[in-house]
């Protein structure tokens, strides 16, 4: 690569955020494509209910631990390359998933599937600063609003995809087609957005926030909606089937509160994009997630539909509100970069406990109930975070007193 290609004037905006859809759209249907079918597989492999839940745990462990090698593969070999490598390897565990015969390679396949997506889900953030810094929250509003659109996809489609072809594999093994897309659509855009061997902060000596408690609020909170989120996407079809609380099919729920999250999630960028501090938008979200998931925990009496799409409004909203955090925090691209790490690491760690305290609950409990007040508890502590979480331009004393948030 010569010096004059990494300093090439970007492509028009337009094709950056196609490029940036079609990508994010291969990075979520892996995990939410487990959902509809997680009956089927379960049955397919004699899994428990706390078995069944790695299949979304393990990425989320992934997605945490694996943030931190991101930035070096990046530095490594190019941030373009290191992406289009990821995207080839989750297409092919994608694949490989859906024909293995055994609990331990199924397992493993997850296991890789969720390092494809990390890797790529990692270095997004820096590709965007570094080619787009001027409109990085539009741009990041684009690829949140794509994760969500790709589970739509998966979560809409799975089910009728599996019904059709008389198995589940194929429901989870066609979405390695949108890895293949993202590849081809990411080969393109590098070479259109020609880059030195490591994005703008990855890979150097910027240290991550370990010592600042603002850092830790917010990579607390993200993983809180995290750790909602999934163990919703995971567990809301088979939850809803023996609960019985709703007289709509569970995958057309579990499709409806995807749309509505996508909507939220987008919606939620217009609107609060602006706003110089975000915690009120974060109670308004918390608050109408709490309200949806009490329903699911303690109402039987109304159709679970209501709260369902409530909780996919609050979390949809929360999505967006906790990607965009890091930045109201830092001042500069390497610090952006270090919290957005920080925050992807201790965050997906914790939403990988969602599906599997979920599960292991069912198990447990022999009934959703508990699963359900896990998550009314877990969404309570969302809204003491809440006065926290204001950015450092805003003075403490305006919303709560909050605590330093220099990153040391």
């Amino acid at each position: 690569m010569t010096k004059s290609s990494a300093v090439a004037k970007p492509p028009s905006p337009l094709l950056a955020g196609i490029g940036l859809i079609i990508l994010a759209l291969a990075l979520r249907p892996a995990i939410m494509s487990v959902g509809p079918i997680l009956t089927s597989i379960q049955q397919s492999f004699g899994l428990s209910y706390t078995q069944a839940s790695m299949l979304t745990s393990i990425p989320n462990l992934c997605m945490g631990f694996l943030a931190l090698l991101a930035p070096f593969l990046a530095k490594r070999f190019g941030t373009n390359s290191t992406i289009i490598a990821s995207l080839v390897l989750l297409g092919l565990a994608t694949a490989w998933r859906a024909t293995v015969g055994t609990t331990s390679a199924l397992l493993l396949s997850t296991a890789i599937i969720g390092a494809g997506i990390a890797i790529a889900n990692t270095l997004v953030a820096g590709w965007i600063k570094q080619n787009y810094d001027s409109r990085a929250a539009l741009f990041m509003g684009i690829f949140s609003t794509g994760l969500s659109a790709g589970a739509l996809i998966a979560t809409s489609s799975t089910l009728a995809i599996s019904n059709a072809s008389g198995s589940w594999r194929t429901g989870a093994g066609i979405w390695a087609v949108l890895s293949l897309s993202g590849t081809l659509a990411w080969v393109l855009m590098a070479k259109a957005h020609p880059a030195p061997t490591s994005v703008k902060g990855a890979g150097t000596s910027v240290k991550l926030p370990w010592g600042s408690s603002k850092a830790w609020l917010v990579a607390l909170y993200f993983g809180c909606s995290q750790f909602l989120s999934y163990a919703v996407f995971a567990w809301l079809a088979p939850s809803m089937l023996e609960m019985q609380t709703s007289t709509l099919k569970p995958e057309f729920l579990l499709s409806g509160f995807t749309l509505a999250f996508t909507v939220a999630n987008f919606v939620m960028g217009l609107i609060a994009g602006s706003s110089p501090d975000r915690r009120v938008w974060i109670a308004i979200s918390t608050v109408i997630t709490i309200v949806g998931i009490a329903g699911l925990a303690f109402v039987s009496s109304i159709s679970a539909a209501i709260f369902i799409l409530l909780i996919a409004v609050g979390l949809g909203a929360a999505l967006t509100l906790g990607l965009t955090l890091p930045l109201d925090q830092t001042s500069s691209a390497e610090e952006a970069n270090a919290w957005t790490v920080f925050s992807s690491l201790i965050g997906y760690l914790i939403a990988a406990i969602g599906p599997y305290g979920f599960g292991a609950l069912r198990d447990l409990s022999g009934a959703f109930t508990a699963p359900y007040v896990l998550l009314f508890i877990v969404s309570l502590l969302m809204l003491a975070l809440t006065p926290l979480l204001g950015p450092r331009s805003v003075p403490a004393s305006n919303f709560a007193r909050s605590p330093d948030n220099e990153v040391s």
